[in-house]
Order: C-alpha cells, then structure tokens, then sequence
C-alpha cells in the first residue's frame, strides 16, 4: 500500500473518531406535542415567573433533589449556581415498588419541558415534600406555614448522564 494511501486511511479514521458523540440522555414523563415551546433561562425564569404562567417553555439547568422515596418529583436549578429552591417539577408517581427519576440524576444536566404555574403549597406539603427528600425530623419540624413554589406541570424530563436499569 502506498504512503499517499495509508495516510488518507489514517486521516479519515482520525476525523471519524473526532466527531462528537451524543451524551447519554434519558427521558421520564410525557413530551409537550403540538405546542410551541419557548426556550427560557432557567435564571430568567426564576427572576420574574409571572411573565411564564400558562406558557408551555423548554428550561435547562441541573437536578439538585430528586424524591427518595419513589422519584416522582425533582427540583431543578440554573447550572453551576448552587441554589438549591428552584423549579419543581411533578410526575405522576410509579406503579408500587417501581421508581421514576433514579438518584442517579442528582447532579446531572437537564432539560425540561411543560407548562409553568406558581401555586401555594401547604406547610403538609411542604412537610411531606421534605420527608421525601430525606430531611430529619428535626429539618421537618422547622417548616411552618404555607410559601410559593415555581412548577413544571404536564411536561417532560430529560436527564443528561443517566442510564436507567431495573437496579436504578
């Protein structure tokens, strides 16, 4: 084989492994079809989330809780920022003894889709919503009264990183 040759093999196999590859990403809940979604700073919103109300939006960040107990629900905040109360977004919970977000997706890129509301939740909720992240009965025990919480609602995750197995 001539040189001229065997550096062309080479040139083409050093280009084909310098593509990008994809990263691994998972989905969990229903995809918005049919509406347009508008791309929004996760930042943006948090600023100021009345202007979103009722609007189907696209918002990336990172997961920073995801429910223990069954992994029905994360919370999700702008990369890097170190917040931890940011948009919550709910699933319907999983069949019995089955489990939906896995602990896996704490820490990891996300891309989430759905229609933003902003309700009052109750102390109870707040309360319960603690206990499924984990929290001592002591942490618990310091929330009172109801707050303000930022929602994703009938929408979609996808998780960067995370592959889901049946040990998940």
């Amino acid at each position: 084989m001539s040189i001229l040759r065997l550096a062309t093999i080479g040139i083409v196999l050093m280009l084909c492994s310098c593509q990008g590859v994809a990263p691994m990403m998972t989905s969990f809940g229903t995809p918005v079809v049919g509406e347009s979604l508008q791309r929004v700073e996760l930042a943006r919103v948090l600023e100021d989330p009345q202007q979103f109300i009722g609007r189907p939006i696209e918002i990336r960040g990172e997961v920073v809780e995801v429910c223990q107990r069954r992994g029905c629900w994360l919370r999700m905040a702008p990369t890097g920022s170190g917040e931890t109360d940011g948009v919550f977004v709910k699933f319907t919970c999983p069949i019995e003894g089955e489990r939906l977000i896995p602990m896996a997706a704490l820490g990891q890129p996300i891309l989430v889709e759905g229609t933003l509301i902003v309700e009052t939740i109750s102390e109870a909720e707040r309360r319960h919503y603690a206990s499924d992240a984990g929290a001592t009965s002591a942490e618990i025990d310091k929330i009172v009264g109801s707050t303000t919480q930022v929602r994703i609602t009938s929408g979609a995750a996808h998780v960067e990183g995370i592959e889901v197995t049946p040990d998940s």
